[in-house]
């Protein structure tokens, strides 16, 4: 059967981190810990307050990262760099000593092994929405998400979870082109 729940910002925990401050979109299980770093999956969205500042080691984990309000370069060590714009991923794994550069607002995604995952920017249209979980991070105000026979109108910082037992459509309508971001998690 497939779910959806939606989590108002307001609801959303938010914690620091050595470069600012991060907010819990989804952890998967619901019983895990990110501290105890038990987790499947985690999305998140994060603030760069620090220039340069550096990542928290995630052994394990890969992650997919995705500025949303300014460019970002990361630098990987032994592993080179990637610079990326706003709504441009970056794949890379947690154990590489990672240092960013620049201040932005970013998503990520945090997968251990065995899970897949994409982030990508969104605004009104169809989606198709595969088996496993999907989530949508509203980036403005009045972001109407429609899937699996129910509605709902998204403000900016909330996240709409849809958990797919089976494949289904996303139907997105948003006053802007880049209103939200999907991102899809899967084995």
């Amino acid at each position: 059967m497939n779910k959806c729940i939606l989590t108002r910002k307001a609801d959303l925990a938010v914690s620091n981190w050595s470069g600012g401050s991060t907010t819990q979109l989804f952890l998967y299980p619901s019983s895990a810990s990110y501290a105890a770093r038990d987790f499947q999956i985690r999305i998140s969205s994060a603030t760069v307050e620090q220039t340069p500042s550096a990542f928290t080691s995630l052994p394990g984990y890969h992650r997919v990262l995705m500025p949303l309000s300014a460019p970002l370069k990361l630098v990987f060590e032994n592993h080179g760099e990637a610079e990326r714009g706003p709504f441009e991923p970056v794949e890379f794994e947690g154990e590489w000593n990672t240092v960013s550069f620049g201040l932005c607002t970013d998503i990520g995604i945090m997968l251990a092994a065995g899970w897949r995952g994409s982030l990508k920017a969104i605004g009104s249209g169809k989606y198709e929405c595969a088996t496993g979980f999907a989530g949508v991070y509203a980036l403005t105000d009045g972001v109407k998400a429609s899937v699996t026979g129910e509605d709902h109108t998204l403000m900016q910082g909330d996240f709409l979870l849809l958990e797919m037992d089976t494949a289904g459509e996303l139907e997105m309508s948003a006053q802007t082109k880049d209103a939200a971001i999907l991102a899809r998690v899967f084995r």
